[in-house]
Order: C-alpha cells, then structure tokens, then sequence
C-alpha cells in the first residue's frame, strides 16, 4: 500500500488568518498553487482556495476587503502522513475536495492535491473519474456542456452533454 508520506508535496505556502483574500490570490498565482494553508501560531487551521477566491467575486465581495480568517468555515479536512493514499483518495471524492494538508501533531507536514494523484498513481484515475461523474451528475441544467470522461468512448472532453441520461463527448452524440 502507498502511504501519503511517499508522494505528498513538503512544501507547503502557508499564511496567517489577517491577510486579505487579494493578496493570498497573489501568493497562490506567483506560486503557481491552488491554495495556501491558514495557520495561526504554526498551528494549521484551515484552507483558501482558488475556489475561494472565484466564490468571492461572484458574490460581489472585493478581496482586497476580505480576510481569509473571516471567510465561512468549511470542513478543514486533514490526513496523517502515514495514511493510506488510497482511503485519502476516497476521503477527497466524499467531500469534493482537490487538496488535502497532511498534518501531524498540529503541524504541517505537506499537502496531497489531485495532481499528485493522477501523477504518482495512475491506478487511481478510475477513483477520480468517479469524482468527475458524480459531479456531472449534479449538474442542474439538462442542457449544459460539462468537462469529463464520456461514458461511451471514456474519452476525457470538455464538451460532454447529457444523452439519455448518460455523459456523451460530441463524437460520440453524433
């Protein structure tokens, strides 16, 4: 079994709970990461994400006025760095989460996203397709065009559409 420890990323962006969501944004893009860990004292405390970021503007609020701290919790889902990679991977697809901190005795040991997944473990890219089709499949509007693997070719596309209640690439539509 692969352990966490194995593939996890040790370097690891953190930031305080009084920086602005503006300026986090810009750690994570001059970094070229999709999040950076809130800490407190050294103590990791929860998580801001791009997807953050993009819930931010489209509800209207301005990051340069906006503290990661005083943003809404969500569950801070952590791993221990000798877990299991394959339970990790589940724990992410449960929760819909791209990124996990391994943490151990309160501190931060390295983060798991699903980039290492699908880079040090190609076995699990059937887990992870499950991801992209439960997402899918909470898609509201009938019509739309989603990104995914067709259930027909198994083909990654960005353009599947809903036939008959299965997710189609356009090739395979027509």
């Amino acid at each position: 079994m692969v352990k966490v420890k194995e593939i996890m990323r040790q370097y690891v962006v953190t930031v305080g709970p009084d920086i602005t969501a503006d300026a986090a944004a810009k750690i994570m893009s001059n970094n070229r990461i999709g999040s950076v860990v809130i800490s407190k004292n050294d103590v990791p405390i929860g998580i801001f994400t791009t997807e953050d970021v993009v819930r931010l503007v489209a509800q209207g609020d301005d990051p340069k006025n906006v503290l990661v701290g005083d943003q809404p919790r969500k569950e801070f889902i952590t791993a221990d760095p000798d877990e299991d990679l394959l339970k990790v991977t589940r724990l992410m697809l449960k929760h819909g989460i791209k990124r996990i901190p391994i943490v151990r005795n309160n501190q931060i040991q390295g983060i798991i996203t699903d980039k290492e997944l699908l880079i040090t473990a190609p076995e699990l890219i059937e887990v992870l397709s499950e991801k992209l089709k439960a997402r899918a499949e909470r898609v509201v509007q009938p019509h739309a065009t989603i990104s995914g693997i067709c259930e027909q070719c198994e083909q990654y596309s960005d353009g599947l559409k809903n036939v008959n209640g299965r997710w189609a690439c356009n090739a395979c539509r027509t």
